[in-house]
């Protein structure tokens, strides 16, 4: 076999180029930025600009694709080419402008889910765009089969070429010494997957697609992956879900909402399998693959049905989510699909130009899975929180209020306002609604249930604290947690004495900083509780050559200090008592005076000062108690023997 020459490679590649401009030229641009941001990560500030421009010319390398190989007949005048061509250069860019900037929002999720739409149905484009006015079912398979092992090869390719280069870099640094950095390597891989892979992809791609429909020919390594790997495992696959259909209907018990994405998954790939077996519907002897590829179709009725059962059930009690959405319409569409083939139709262009429809018609207005999703997430947000009083005539009750001169912190006379309303299950279902607005919808549709600009303090909160998020700040408004409370979950009270400034021996001798107790116990993330010793900690030192210790004391709750001469009590249960019942309802307290923070105790041999810089409660939710969890003190000490 004849090796290409050069010449060849760079023929081909010039006319790859020349055929694709656009497409190429999207790639390198994509491929640039990404190379700049991997130099530069440490100094950007603001990442959302590049990552947005790498999205859109990402997003050109399908799309330009798509208007090359649709204007490949050279009889269509070229003011309509150049007409075609701008109108998707300018919908890339309003996309780009779409993206979100930083400063502009607080949430950046749904604009990255709706590009992430764009680009699947702009590949889904690639896969029957030449064909839309075209009946050639034959050559639509012959050229989504080339596109199929094209992108194989390519990936392929590509990944030996990179990891060819990345053991010469090796190389380089063990036998010669040269330093190469680890953005070297990041950089390489970007190179060859942006502008390699996207060049030697479209170098492939058959100049007249007519010719295509003239092939009859099944690649024998194509057959035998496809009748030996692929087949066997969608057998598998569906073996499980009927099986786990069946156990459902022995057991009575409804199906798990994991199935749904089983099931989704497991038969989108089946579709696939029935495409790349496709030829075998046309052949004279069809055999058993053939006669599954007629059957699977009836198979999906019943994993259709089980998969809307399992999403009803979780949109009975938790609403529509983007997930959910999302898996409902992809049911509608293998519903229809398995139809459509089941009847004995046979056009498989149907297949991905539906799903194309459906991403598109999904992706905007108030039928769209976002406006749906967020409509009903709220309402069942307002639901809840109007049966518990937290909500009435579309007001908060008892709304926290922040102090504006604290900000970017958040600081209040009131927190906590709303606690203890509802019980820990239905808190938790409102922090899961909160949690997921945040992640997706942002806030603007609650924003009226608050006195306050809520919007604005984020904001400027955030312009501090880069990593901060909204969900926090509006449930601490509404007066609850903002965290999901777990069995024998804690709320916390501290109380702090302001022993952070200047320290007065005030006739003592020594002073031995810094002291901490702690008492929680160990949270255990395999069982999900609290477990071990609630007292594993305290405080030793040496003093006049003897070992003294201080302990809290788990029956009297007094602080104790112990050595081989003294044992002294100081009466913390008494001083907590006292500053809880002055302080508590201020929850979180700083700055109680010194004095009254302070234990004295002595014996024959010492005299003892505490200075208590603070100390924690916690209140375990499911038994009603509050407990010691942290004391932080100073010691002052003073010997009497001298």
């Amino acid at each position: 076999m004849k090796l290409p020459s050069i010449q060849y490679l760079f023929d081909s590649a010039k006319t790859a180029f020349l055929r694709f401009p656009l497409t190429l030229i999207s790639a390198t641009f994509g491929t640039l930025i990404a190379i700049y941001l991997v130099e530069y990560e440490d100094e950007i500030t603001n990442f959302f600009p590049y990552i947005n421009a790498m999205l859109a010319f990402a997003l050109g390398v399908p799309s330009f694709f798509c208007v090359t190989v649709f204007l490949s007949d050279s009889k269509k005048p070229a003011w309509l080419k150049a007409t075609v061509y701008g109108l998707v250069a300018l919908i890339i860019f309003l996309i780009y402008l779409y993206l979100p900037d930083s400063k502009q929002t607080l949430n950046t999720s749904i604009p990255y889910i709706r590009y992430g739409m764009y680009n699947a149905i702009a590949h889904l484009f690639v896969a029957f765009i030449p064909y839309v006015q075209k009946r050639h079912l034959n050559g639509f398979w012959n050229y989504n089969k080339g596109l199929f092992l094209r992108l194989v090869l390519s990936l392929f390719y590509s990944m030996c070429l990179y990891l060819g280069i990345a053991l010469a870099y090796f190389a380089l640094e063990e036998l010669f010494g040269i330093d190469i950095d680890g953005e070297t390597y990041g950089q390489t891989w970007f190179t060859i997957l942006g502008i390699f892979n996207t060049w030697f992809f479209v170098a492939g791609i058959p100049k007249d697609l007519n010719q295509l429909n003239e092939i009859t020919v099944y690649p024998k390594g194509l057959r035998i992956f496809t009748q030996y790997v692929l087949l066997p495992l969608l057998i598998l696959y569906l073996i499980i879900l009927y099986g786990y259909g069946g156990k459902i209907l022995i057991e009575g018990d409804w199906p798990k909402g994991i199935v749904s994405y089983l099931i989704s998954g497991i038969s989108v790939f089946g579709i696939f399998t029935m495409l790349l077996i496709y030829p075998f519907r046309v052949e004279k002897d069809k055999g058993w693959i053939g006669k599954f590829s007629t059957w699977y179709y009836y198979l999906l009725f019943p994993l259709a049905l089980m998969l809307f059962i399992a999403v009803g059930i979780r949109i009975s009690d938790y609403g529509i989510t983007i997930n959910r959405y999302v898996l409902v319409i992809l049911g509608i569409w293998l519903t229809i699909i398995s139809i459509y083939f089941s009847i004995g139709r046979s056009n498989i262009k149907v297949i991905p130009m539906l799903l194309a429809s459906f991403l598109a018609l999904m992706s905007f207005g108030p039928w769209g899975m976002f406006s749906v999703s967020e409509r009903s997430q709220v309402k069942r947000l307002e639901t809840i929180l109007t049966e518990y009083g937290i909500l009435k005539d579309g007001k908060v009750q008892n709304e926290v209020i922040w102090i504006q001169d604290s900000l970017p912190q958040y600081e209040t006379q009131r927190p906590k306002t709303n606690i203890g309303i509802m019980p820990d299950s239905v808190h938790n279902e409102v922090y899961s609604i909160m949690d997921y607005l945040d992640d997706n919808h942002g806030f603007e549709n609650i924003r009226d249930w608050f006195s306050q600009d809520l919007q604005q303090y984020a904001k400027i909160h955030k312009d501090s604290f880069r990593y901060s998020s909204e969900n926090g700040l509006y449930m601490k408004s509404l007066g609850i947690p903002d965290y999901h409370i777990y069995p024998n979950d804690i709320e916390s009270y501290n109380y702090f004495g302001g022993y952070y400034r200047l320290l007065s021996l005030d006739g003592y001798d020594y002073l031995l900083m810094n002291q901490n107790l702690r008492f929680r116990k160990k949270w255990d993330s395999d069982i999900k509780e609290y477990s071990g010793s609630r007292f594993y900690d305290s405080s030793k030192f040496m003093f006049n050559g003897l070992q003294h210790s201080i302990k809290l004391d788990s029956a009297s709750l007094n602080l104790v200090l112990r050595s081989p001469q003294d044992t002294i009590v100081f009466p913390f249960y008494q001083l907590k008592n006292r500053i809880v019942e002055k302080y508590k309802l201020k929850g979180s307290t700083s700055d109680i005076p010194p004095e009254e923070m302070n234990l004295v105790g002595s014996s024959e041999n010492l005299r003892v000062k505490l200075l208590i810089k603070q100390f924690r409660l916690e209140d375990v939710t499911d038994t009603d108690t509050t407990q010691i969890d942290e004391i932080d003190f100073h010691v002052l000490l003073k010997s009497l023997n001298e």
